[in-house]
């Protein structure tokens, strides 16, 4: 499997090279929860190489049934770097486990972590002390009252696996057509963090915070689409 996944990395790395040109920045890799004691969570962001994104912010938004709209997290983005990533350093207890929505806003102001930015927990923000949303993306748990306020909800089932994903990637970088399909659920257990031996299968992505985003075990289909895509690039560069 070490093989495929090596063959793999090297096309997506191809094409990366090529294609890291993203007219707007996303919210591309996360992980809120992995085996053990969390303490590799992190949020990646991929857009446009060496880009000061200085004015764009990440917010955890809780989403758990009474305490839903009050803002858990705030965090302020860089500049990217030549590959078009910026990511977060791992840490603990930076995101929660349970229902979150992960918001990706420009010009945020006049804010502080506790802030409630849904006051009836309606699902609607009473409260946008931002410029714009540029991306989300949320997770449930499925809770019967919980609410999310991003319409790419990642839960239990959404891909077949019944549990809720502690992280997901967006395979291929970047992609982003506003559904679920965009995002496959990373290895639980740790595949791809450093010290860790995780469990990698079919469907799941490794954990890749500042990279090329990967399946963990690709389908040969994929891998040749890759190679031929990245074998297309570089003809069209030097013709």
């Amino acid at each position: 499997m070490k093989n495929r996944i090596l063959a793999v990395a090297g096309a997506f790395g191809l094409l990366t090279a090529f294609a890291n040109s993203q007219a707007f920045p996303v919210i591309n890799e996360f992980v809120a929860d992995h085996t053990g004691s969390d303490t590799n969570e992190f949020v990646e962001v991929f857009g446009s190489a060496n880009s000061d994104l200085s004015n764009y912010f990440v917010l955890e938004i809780e989403g758990d049934s009474t305490g839903a709209g009050v803002l858990d997290e705030i965090i302020q983005v860089g500049t990217t770097d030549a590959g078009g990533f910026w990511v977060t350093p791992y840490s603990a207890g930076m995101l929660e486990n349970g229902t979150i929505t992960l918001l990706l806003v420009t010009d945020l102001s006049g804010v502080v972590v506790g802030l409630d930015l849904d006051v009836d927990n309606d699902g609607v923000f009473d409260v946008t002390p931002w410029t714009s949303i540029v991306d989300s993306v949320g997770v449930t748990d499925g809770g019967a009252s919980d609410v999310n306020y991003s319409s790419v909800v990642l839960g239990p089932g959404y891909d077949g696996n019944s549990f809720r994903p502690g992280g997901a990637s967006r395979i291929p970088n970047g992609v982003d057509t506003d559904t679920t399909a965009d995002w496959m659920r990373n290895d639980f257990d740790g595949e791809g963090f450093p010290g860790f031996t995780g469990t990698p299968d079919v469907g799941e992505a490794l954990n890749t915070a500042g990279s090329t985003n990967l399946a963990a075990v690709p389908e040969p289909a994929t891998m040749a689409a890759l190679a031929l895509g990245a074998i297309g690039l570089i003809r069209r560069r030097r013709s």
